[in-house]
């Protein structure tokens, strides 16, 4: 019997295709970490605890980097994107707003978004958002 391999990733790409953005605008992927946590949190530095315990935490969440900045789940479940927080009220504090992310996206080295991304995206991204 044959079979179909899965989870082949997006070839080391930062950005998806339109056909493939659009078809997350449908249903957003499913995450998948696969990195160690740090041993504190990186948002206030405290231990694990037991009723909060530490967590893998996006910094641009899947929501935000797939569905208004077209980023691959592949990066966006890459160590650039990731850091260690509590999961109760350190790991909301790790997430960032739609600016705060394309400043990241851009100290990566990113100079350019995708084109087919909606036109108040670009001008956010431009500056010239209102």
């Amino acid at each position: 019997m044959a079979t179909i391999e899965f989870n082949i990733g997006f070839d080391g790409r930062m950005f998806l295709t339109e056909e493939e953005w659009r078809t997350y605008v449908r249903r957003k992927p499913v995450r998948f970490i696969d990195k160690k946590r740090d041993e504190v949190c990186q948002v206030c530095g405290r231990l694990a605890g037991d009723r909060d315990p530490l967590q893998n935490a996006h910094r641009i969440s899947f929501g935000l980097g797939v569905i208004c900045l077209a980023l691959t789940p592949d990066f966006l479940d890459d160590d650039a994107n990731i850091m260690t927080a509590h999961r109760k009220g350190c790991n909301a504090k790790a997430e960032l707003g739609l600016g705060q992310a394309m400043a990241l996206l851009r100290k990566l080295g990113v100079t350019d978004l995708p084109a087919f991304l909606p036109q108040f995206v670009h001008e956010l991204w431009l500056g010239r958002a209102t």
